[in-house]
C-alpha cells in the first residue's frame, strides 16, 4: 500500500530563517493529515535548523497518522528521540549538511553502532530505518543488521538527463525494493519525486511510505497545503 508521507522541513527552515513562530510545522501538520497523508516526516539536525527538539515533542502529541524522524547517527540525537519516542527513527549520514536533505548512510562504516541503536529502539517499540543509495550492496548489510525498514535515496531522478536514464533509475529502484522486501524488510523512498513522477513510483509494488516535501510547499503556495496534499494523492 502506498502511502504520501509528507516532509515538514522545509516549512521548519523557512520559521527558522524568518526567526518567527510562523510559518508553523506543527499546523502544517494537521492540514496534510486533514488532506489525506498517512506519515508525517521530519529531519532532526544536528544544528536543528529545521524542526526542533520541541518540535519533536509537539509533533508526537499531535501527530494522529505515523512519525517517521530522521535523524544524524549521533548517540546524543538517538537518546533524544528515545525519550520522545517516534513510531520510525530514520538514519542518516552524520557530519555537517549543507542542505535541507539528508545524505545517504553508508550503512558499513557504523556496523558496531547500528547493531546497538536499532537494538535499542525496539526495546523501545521504536521502528528502525536507514536512509541508503540505491546499492544492492548498501541493502543486503541493511537486511544483515535487522532493520526494520530502508528509505531508498531517490534524488537521481531529478539528475536524469533524458527519459531513458529515468525509466532505467525506475527499474532500478523498483528491483531493489523487491530484494528489500525479500529479506524482510519494507520500503520507503524519498528525494527527486514531485507532481510529475509520484504515479511512476506508485507502479512499485514494495513502496510504502513516499516522501515528498518542497513540492508541496511550492504548490500549496498558490492553491494551500491541504488541497496540495489530496492532489497529490490522487496521482496515487
Amino acid at each position: 500500500m502506498h502511502r504520501l508521507a509528507v516532509d515538514v522541513d522545509p516549512i521548519a527552515y523557512i520559521r527558522n530563517s524568518f526567526k518567527d513562530r510562523y510559518p508553523d510545522p506543527i499546523q502544517i501538520v494537521v492540514l496534510a493529515e486533514l488532506g489525506g497523508a498517512e506519515s508525517i516526516v521530519a529531519y532532526f539536525q544536528d544544528d536543528q535548523r529545521t524542526v526542533k527538539e520541541t518540535d519533536l515533542v509537539l509533533l508526537k502529541h499531535i501527530v494522529k497518522t505515523y512519525l517517521n524522524i530522521r535523524c544524524n547517527l549521533t548517540e546524543d540525537n538517538i537518546r533524544k528521540l528515545l525519550r520522545i519516542k517516534p513510531d520510525m527513527v530514520t538514519f542518516v549520514a552524520p557530519g555537517e549538511v549543507k542542505s535541507l536533505e539528508p545524505r545517504p548512510l553508508n550503512v558499513d562504516m557504523y556496523v558496531t553502532q547500528l547493531q546497538g541503536f536499532i537494538a535499542e529502539l525496539r526495546t523501545n517499540e521504536i521502528l528502525s530505518s536507514a536512509l541508503i543509495s540505491p546499492e544492492i550492496e548498501q541493502i543486503k548489510l541493511a537486511g544483515k543488521l535487522e532493520f526494520d525498514y530502508v528509505e531508498l535515496d531517490a534524488s537521481g531522478l531529478a539528475a536524469a538527463e533524458d527519459m531513458e536514464s529515468e525509466i532505467t533509475f525506475l527499474e532500478e529502484l523498483n528491483n531493489l525494493s523487491i530484494v528489500a522486501n525479500k529479506l524482510g524488510m519494507g520500503v520507503n523512498i524519498s528525494g527527486g519525486i514531485g507532481f510529475d513522477n509520484i504515479r511512476d513510483i506508485t507502479k512499485m509494488e514494495y513502496i510504502e511510505d513516499i516522501v515528498v516535501g518542497k513540492p508541496l510547499l511550492a504548490k500549496s503556495l498558490a492553491i494551500g497545503f491541504e488541497q496540495a496534499v489530496r492532489d497529490m494523492i490522487a496521482l496515487m
